[in-house]
């Protein structure tokens, strides 16, 4: 790809695997971003016996996310303020209307 401009990168899909029951159920998605919300679902869950978020090709060193690092990512998530705004009166959409 060296040398070509705009290269697009196919997408890498993803799994997400967890234990239940003594068997291994594993799901597979389009990108790491759906894999890690599939996992923080799954935790939520209850599904937290050996789950891990792992590229589905290619190398895995450096690439899974344990139990661990997928709960610090939820909790990230979870932690960041949601901003709410005020309406803002003097330029409301409805008094223009009327």
């Amino acid at each position: 790809m060296d040398g070509v401009k705009n290269a697009v990168r196919a997408p890498m899909a993803w799994y997400v695997s967890y234990r239940t029951g003594g068997r291994t159920v594993m799901h597979i998605l389009k990108s790491r971003e759906l894999a890690i919300d599939a996992a923080c679902r799954f935790l939520d869950r209850g599904h937290h016996d050996a789950l891990e978020v792992g590229p589905k090709l290619g190398s895995r060193e450096g690439s899974v996310l344990d139990r661990g690092e997928i709960q610090r990512i939820q909790e990230t998530r979870t932690s960041r303020p949601t901003a709410v705004a005020k309406p803002d009166r003097h330029h409301s959409f409805w008094r223009i209307m009327s």
